[in-house]
């Protein structure tokens, strides 16, 4: 797990370490087939081959993932940006994206995770022109992380939010 996860981390870099990441996340699951967070990355790694049959395959993972712990944000929010971006299903992204939030404020996570939860689903209200709760969302994500970094993060959907709204 840990070798995929470092794999995938660098893939962006260099795109040929996704299939590795790919192969040791699977080897991965095979030692332990109900791991969540081997699951989730397993998603994620699928996710970043940008094909049709890699983002179902995408989708199955975060889905046993969000099965095996419903209570984890991860998955969902995972989830929520696959549905929106590949799948155009925006209302179910949204509430996804949404329960990813709640999910995150409820168990305490670390502030960068809950900074990223909210950035989905600013994404996503944005995508759905709905400016209004965008707004209320970056207030509420500044609020509960006041870090150089949310601020910077929410900079450009402002920006927008003031063009479109």
């Amino acid at each position: 797990m840990d070798r995929a996860r470092e794999l995938f981390g660098f893939s962006d870099l260099k795109p040929a370490l996704l299939r590795p990441a790919l192969i040791a996340a699977r080897k991965s699951l095979m030692l332990d087939p109900r791991n969540y967070n081997t699951l989730v990355l397993l998603g994620s790694i699928y996710s970043d081959f940008d094909d049709p049959k890699s983002t179902a395959q995408a989708l199955r993972h975060y889905d046993r993932a969000i099965a095996l712990r419903p209570d984890s944000p991860d998955g969902y929010d995972a989830k929520a940006g696959l549905l929106m971006h590949w799948f155009h299903r925006p209302e179910e992204a949204e509430r996804l994206a949404r329960k990813a939030v709640a999910l995150s404020v409820r168990t305490g996570e670390a502030s960068e995770f809950l900074e990223l939860r909210y950035m989905t689903l600013i994404d996503i209200l944005i995508g759905r022109k709905k400016y209004a709760q965008a707004r209320w969302f970056i207030r509420r994500a500044l609020r509960d992380c006041p870090s150089e970094f949310m601020r910077d993060m929410v900079e450009q959907p402002l920006k927008e939010i003031e063009l479109s709204g």
